[in-house]
């Protein structure tokens, strides 16, 4: 879930690539969040993004080599485990995804 996370912000991120890992607690959860400074998506894309073969830029995604898994992978694994993942993403700022994992 977490190479899944980390490719696609490696991908979809431009040149100067900045990316960011973080993981911390929230009440009965462990949360793991990517952020990166790549490409943004509108609400459509959003609702689609963990559709299987869904890409939000196919020209991109020619170039990064996507096929369109690589989120839905990440959805069925964070739905095996009962947990949440959401998407935040800003114009000029990229896309954050947020897991959340019941803590044990």
């Amino acid at each position: 879930m977490l190479v899944n996370l980390l490719d696609n912000a490696y991908k979809y991120s431009y040149d100067n690539k900045q990316i960011e890992l973080s993981v911390s607690s929230q009440d009965s959860y462990i949360c793991f969040s990517v952020k990166d400074n790549g490409i943004e998506m509108t609400r459509m894309q959003i609702k689609k993004v963990f559709d299987r073969f869904y890409q939000a830029d196919s020209s991109l995604s020619r170039r990064a080599e996507g096929t369109g898994l690589g989120l839905s992978i990440v959805k069925f694994i964070v739905d095996a485990h009962k947990g949440q993942v959401d998407v935040d993403s800003k114009p000029g700022k990229g896309s954050e995804f947020t897991v959340k994992l019941l803590s044990a």
